[in-house]
């Protein structure tokens, strides 16, 4: 597990999934076996994004410190599954902390979910949802939390290999016409997301942007320069 600080109460952590596959003809060319999961704190609350509870003595620290924070707070976390696919430890985590709702994309997410999100609606700390549709792929949840200029971008980007980022292989999803939507759809819906700063960019499957996200947002998606 790797845990990274973004910001006061903005934390960003790795873990490795347990359905990982090597194979570099899974999933068109494959993931990376580590995935990202979101901790984000604010006077509301707690909202932990798709997250992913390490195996053995990390997995012991992990819920140490989660115990402690959810106490601290004093009211349980909300937790938001961004697409079918990421239930992970989200099923965990809703029975440890009595009171936690699970918003998520879809009924069908690997996990349970207590309520499905809508399009533009606000979790706790300002963290707007916005929801997509690709032709052969399950809704995702776009989230981006204004408090500390996050956005995260679910499995809608992926590591280009040099410390960047890029729009995922159409292979990722079951239709022909995603490759279509990737090209053309998605760079339509991301302009509104360019509206207020973004400070850090965190996907599913990439590094942590940083520094320029912004830019880097722009590259992945070869959006016109403001």
């Amino acid at each position: 597990m790797r845990v990274d600080r973004l910001a006061d109460g903005l934390w960003r952590w790795t873990s490795p999934h347990p359905e990982w596959s090597g194979d570099p003809n899974h999933l068109g060319d494959g993931w990376p076996q580590d995935v990202s999961c979101v901790y984000h704190e604010s006077s509301a609350g707690i909202v932990l994004i798709d997250p992913l509870v390490p195996n053995g003595s990390e997995g012991a620290r992990f819920w140490h410190h989660l115990d402690q924070d959810v106490a601290r707070v004093g009211m349980p976390p909300t937790i938001v599954v961004s697409t079918e696919s990421h239930g992970r430890s989200t099923d965990a985590v809703h029975e440890r902390y009595p009171g936690s709702r699970v918003l998520g994309v879809s009924l069908a997410a690997s996990c349970n979910v207590d309520r499905v999100l809508e399009d533009g609606e606000l979790l706790p700390g300002d963290c707007r949802v916005t929801l997509t549709d690709a032709p052969g792929a399950p809704r995702m949840a776009i989230v981006q939390c204004t408090c500390h200029g996050l956005l995260w971008l679910s499995d809608l980007v992926t590591g280009d290999g040099d410390g960047g980022l890029r729009r995922p292989p159409a292979a990722w999803f079951d239709d022909p016409g995603a490759g279509q939507w990737l090209e053309h759809g998605l760079p339509r819906l991301l302009p509104k997301l360019l509206d207020v700063p973004i400070e850090h960019l965190v996907s599913a499957h990439g590094p942590v942007i940083s520094v320029d996200a912004r830019g880097a947002l722009v590259r992945a998606f070869d959006l016109p320069v403001a």
